[in-house]
């Protein structure tokens, strides 16, 4: 049977063809020639908001830490705003300002398995040596947008309202400590389910009640701080208050869970927007980076969540903005895509890496292709998105790797060259628990005296690598890959062998194996 929808896609292919800008993606910035097509792509918009199909490549953060570099060159660009924790992420922001902090100390608030990429925390100290610089023109801002403590618990935000209120209102600070210093440590995501709707009722309530005082006496507690300070402890008490909300509605069951939680950190990451640009000021340009599912204009997963840029666009506007998705032909574990596909129809362009505006695309066949909503691979899975919805402009580069590892000292372990005595034990499959009870796959191998791990059976692509890749004893008594930052830990006990990967966001999932140990 014809697929009666081929014509448009032909159509669409032949369109981008000739309308695409080819790209390549440099290691280096020695130029930005290449990249001097984007003054008119950009226009007057005050935000570029950039995407990626999945974190932790090489690709999508290089060419991320290039575009804030070219449009802070040579249009006036000032901010930088990334996708993780705010609360953590004041560290960062003090750091690029010129704070006097020690670079583990920064690269550990830059969380959400974010801080340990060298493409990234190049473009950090890129933007540090450019304030340090006596003959510039302009400040350059970072700013975290995304909650606190990965939305898995609220002990940072916690420390952080503590410590403003002690500054500000000793009273307001002992009314904080009794309510919610132990209730951080008890309500976490992963205990969520034991938390009783009563608790979690007084909690939001309480973090409302804190959120009001601290609203009411703005005057007193910036005159008894600064503006800087109470900016900051305000919008903590607030994510704070988030959090619990999201814990509070995030159900146990994955598929509902996930929208649940999903839908209040998007609003809060908007709103974290809204006030990173109050801050900075509407007309200071920035660029925004964070994972597609994110920031698309189109609702996320097949649950259809609400997505931080369909809320952002909806709430504050839109005119302003310029959404920009990431496509790639390959993905991370090399599987091409499904034939029907967003990603299949981008690979039939021909070019490698190319850019391209979708606003340009002519009524008629092209925009009715762009209209329909088909599979879109995100990370290793695909959900519902409709390209013209989704995004304004599309980067696409037809394979991926993985970023360039940046391991800082807190999550460094020597490796040693003698591990255990019997490593072959640790060989087998193992069912994984991650993020909300999703499930991940990880095959262990010992060959040559070497142990390996596979997670080509993974669908997730953010605990562990989804390829062949050798795991390494180190002398902590844990294993560590060299090309990824999770950190394996492998242990008997009376229902068999158990697996604990760490993340350096502080996530922690757990697993057991399945059957016998393998050869």
């Amino acid at each position: 049977m014809t697929d009666p929808l081929q014509p448009n896609e032909d159509a669409f292919v032949t369109w981008a063809g000739n309308n695409a800008v080819a790209l390549s993606i440099p290691r280096h910035d020695d130029d930005y020639a290449d990249m001097a097509f984007l003054g008119d792509v950009v226009g007057d918009k005050k935000v570029v908001a950039f995407g990626e199909s999945a974190h932790y490549l090489h690709e999508w953060n290089r060419w991320r830490a290039r575009l804030f570099k070219y449009l802070a060159l040579e249009h006036g660009f000032s901010t930088f705003v990334l996708e993780c924790g705010l609360v953590e992420g004041r560290r960062v922001h003090d750091y690029v300002a010129g704070a006097d902090y020690d670079w583990d100390d920064v690269a550990v608030a830059i969380n959400n398995v974010w801080g340990v990429w060298a493409e990234l925390n190049d473009l950090i100290r890129w933007m540090r040596d450019w304030n340090r610089n006596p003959a510039r023109t302009r400040d350059l801002r970072f700013y975290a947008m995304d909650g606190s403590g990965n939305w898995s618990h609220g002990r940072h935000a916690y420390r952080a309202v503590h410590e403003f209120a002690t500054q500000v209102d000793q009273g307001l600070a002992d009314h904080i400590a009794t309510t919610f210093k132990q209730a951080v440590e008890e309500v976490t995501l992963e205990r969520r389910t034991s938390i009783s709707p009563a608790k979690f009722r007084d909690l939001i309530a309480e973090a409302a009640l804190v959120v009001s005082r601290m609203e009411q006496a703005r005057i007193a507690y910036t005159d008894a701080s600064s503006p800087d300070d109470y900016d900051w402890g305000l919008r903590c008490a607030q994510i704070l208050r988030d959090i619990f909300l999201a814990l509070a509605q995030t159900e146990a069951d994955f598929d509902i869970g996930v929208r649940q939680l999903w839908n209040v950190r998007d609003v809060s990451m908007a709103q974290s927007l809204n006030w990173i640009r109050q801050r900075e000021g509407a007309e200071n340009p920035m660029v925004v980076g964070a994972h597609n599912t994110h920031l698309q204009l189109y609702p996320v997963r097949t649950q259809r969540a609400t997505s931080f840029g369909s809320y952002y666009a909806g709430r504050f506007g839109r005119e302003d903005i310029l959404f920009i998705g990431a496509a790639s032909d390959r993905s991370l574990k090399g599987e091409v895509p499904r034939p029907d596909s967003n990603q299949a129809a981008y690979a039939k362009v021909g070019l490698d890496c190319f850019f391209l505006d979708l606003r340009e695309a002519p009524v008629g066949p092209v925009r009715d292709w762009l209209s329909v909503e088909r599979p879109d691979r995100a990370n290793l899975r695909y959900q519902p998105v409709c390209a013209g919805e989704a995004w304004d402009c599309l980067l696409f580069h037809r394979t991926l790797q993985t970023g360039e590892l940046e391991r800082p000292g807190f999550l460094h372990s020597p490796k040693v060259e003698q591990g255990p005595d019997n490593m072959a034990a640790f060989a087998g499959r193992y069912i994984i628990s991650g993020f909300l009870a999703a499930v991940n796959t990880l095959d262990v191998f010992f060959e040559d005296g070497v142990l390996y791990t596979d997670g080509q059976d993974d669908t997730s692509g953010e605990v562990f690598p989804p390829y062949k890749v050798p795991l390494h004893y180190c002398q902590d008594g844990r294993f560590r890959w060299t090309v990824w930052p999770s950190i394996v830990e492998f242990r008997q006990d009376g229902d068999g062998m158990a697996v604990s990967v760490t993340t350096p966001g502080g996530a922690l999932y757990h697993g057991r194996r399945i059957g016998e140990p393998v050869s």
